[in-house]
């Protein structure tokens, strides 16, 4: 499975948002972070983040691959990301809030998956305590629950 993520679409519909428009690139070095502590984790998924423009950086994870689009945008990017092999495209879920990134996806086979979405299987929020009691279910049982929705949705669309 490989998520193909419209990094900047993400970085100011999430959390990271707060890191944005940092002259370091905090916000873009934060997303790298959380989507390689979920790779470690998860060594089958492999990611592909597209961001607009040029940074001149290094990620010290060479797992996951990241593009920059330098004159033409991420829209496009991504668009001849899922034209370039359109079999595989089953196999490949984009995430982003941008309708047309989201129509591409579709029309070219792939899934489509909200930066919520995304962000609730990457990084989960820590469960609150009820009224002083716990929730009930342990991280690890809510983590192991959203993975194996996630892995029936992938193979619901697989068939």
């Amino acid at each position: 499975m490989e998520y193909i993520i419209d990094g900047y679409n993400l970085i100011k519909s999430s959390f990271l948002k707060k890191y944005d428009g940092r002259p370091d690139n905090r916000a873009v070095e934060e997303l790298l972070h959380v989507v390689s502590g979920y790779r470690r984790k998860h060594p089958s998924v492999s990611f592909t983040v597209v961001f607009d423009g040029f940074i001149d950086m290094r990620f010290p994870d060479r797992k996951i691959r990241i593009l920059f689009s330098h004159d033409e945008t991420a829209d496009e990017i991504i668009r001849k990301e899922l034209e370039r092999n359109h079999r595989a495209n089953k196999a490949k879920t984009v995430v982003s809030n941008d309708r047309e990134v989201q129509v591409c996806a579709r029309i070219n086979g792939g899934g489509v998956l909200g930066i919520d979405g995304f962000m609730e299987i990457v990084c989960p929020p820590i469960p609150r305590k009820i009224k002083g009691k716990e929730s009930g279910k342990s991280p690890e049982s809510i983590n192991t629950l959203r993975i194996e929705n996630e892995l029936k949705n992938f193979y619901k669309k697989g068939t």
